[in-house]
């Protein structure tokens, strides 16, 4: 009988360690894979300004497109088009080219947070939430020109 535990106790060990090791490589490439979403960069300083006011209560949902001009950007790699984005839940500088665009600055209003995304691909997202309401900044420019895109649910 003791012979039985010592081999159950044993197998039980071994089992416990291999679904252990499986799941600490495999972790990272299931939420990745689930939710998609790239690890937030902290590098951003955010400041929180005091005098901002809070978003009307019951604002309807809403989504605005903005795309670059018609009119050909200059070939100078310093030339960046620096467009101000203001959504319910602050306020997101970016500075666009055709070919991307880089996250300046992200000021949440007064009870928001923020947080940013940057990902190789081709996009950035830039998301202000408060503890029912969120304001969303997408920057895509991997299809095709920079287009940028607010929801605000």
């Amino acid at each position: 009988m003791h012979r039985a535990f010592t081999y159950v106790g044993v197998w039980l060990v071994a089992t416990t360690a291999a679904v252990t090791v499986t799941w600490l490589g495999v972790r990272d490439i299931i939420q990745d894979a689930v939710f998609d979403q790239p690890v937030p960069k902290s590098a951003r300083p955010v400041v929180t300004p005091p005098s901002l006011p809070l978003p009307p209560p019951g604002t309807a949902p809403s989504t605005t497109v903005d795309t670059p001009d018609a009119e050909p950007v200059p070939e100078a790699e310093d030339v960046d088009d620096v467009r101000t984005f203001e959504l319910d839940g602050g306020t997101a500088v970016l500075a666009v080219r055709p070919e991307e665009a880089e996250l300046i600055s992200a000021t949440p209003r007064r009870g928001y947070t923020v947080q940013t995304w940057e990902h190789p691909d081709g996009w950035l997202r830039v998301e202000f939430t408060a503890s029912e309401d969120a304001s969303t900044l997408i920057a895509t420019w991997h299809a095709g020109p920079t287009t940028v895109e607010i929801f605000e649910h």
